[in-house]
């Protein structure tokens, strides 16, 4: 009897859609509660998470589910407490038996459910309302809202964007701007202006512009 092939890049897009929609880690990372690393972060339980699930270093989703709370401790100083990392580690580990009989039922799923999420988000940011606004455009913004989110087709995203496994989950990490260091300014000591300011010469004495002498 011929093995089935293992679903590896469906596998991998799937653990990057699941970890999309989990909202604390979500969180986590656009808050930079891991620091300016945060988002890289991210990614890089993304491919804990592939590495001991593909080599078979977890026996069950138990062991699944205490590396991602103990990842979001060390990382994140975040205790969770919603239970969410179960859901996860279950979701995860269902995908990958799936996938191990050809069977991306489930992945799809997940991807079809983060990228609907994911649009809804982009049409409709948070904002502040007040009390008095409108009931009727409120009800005219719901109707906007179902036509404005697309019935989106998984294969035909795998097919267009084939890096979608790959890509980081919550943007490009951000980069930490570089400053020329200045000398720190001691507190009650005065700026010196650049038009009092005097140049030394080789010898450490200071040069002084001679003025101009008046025509007589």
């Amino acid at each position: 009897m011929q093995q089935q092939a293992f679903l590896v890049n469906e596998f991998r897009a799937g653990v990057t859609a699941c970890l999309r929609s989990w909202s604390p880690l979500k969180h986590a990372a656009e808050a930079g509660w891991g620091g300016v690393d945060s988002v890289k972060k991210a990614d890089d339980l993304r491919q804990i998470i592939i590495d001991q699930m593909e080599t078979g270093q977890l026996a069950d989703p138990m062991d699944l589910e205490d590396n991602l709370a103990i990842y979001m401790e060390e990382e994140f100083s975040l205790q969770l407490e919603d239970g969410s990392e179960r859901q996860v580690a279950e979701c995860i580990w269902t995908m990958f038996e799936q996938c191990r009989r050809n069977d991306a039922t489930l992945v799809h799923q997940v991807i079809q459910g983060a990228e609907q999420a994911a649009v809804i988000a982009q049409a409709f940011p948070s904002q502040v309302q007040n009390e008095d606004d409108d009931d009727d455009e409120d009800m005219d913004d719901g109707d906007q809202a179902d036509d404005a989110v697309p019935q989106l087709s998984v294969a035909d995203l795998l097919q267009q964007q084939p890096e979608y496994a790959t890509q980081s989950l919550f943007g490009k990490p951000k980069t930490v701007p570089q400053f020329q260091a200045q000398p720190v300014r001691q507190l009650g000591e005065k700026v010196e202006s650049s038009e009092n300011r005097m140049d030394a010469d080789e010898d450490g004495f200071a040069v002084v512009a001679k003025g101009r002498r008046k025509a007589k």
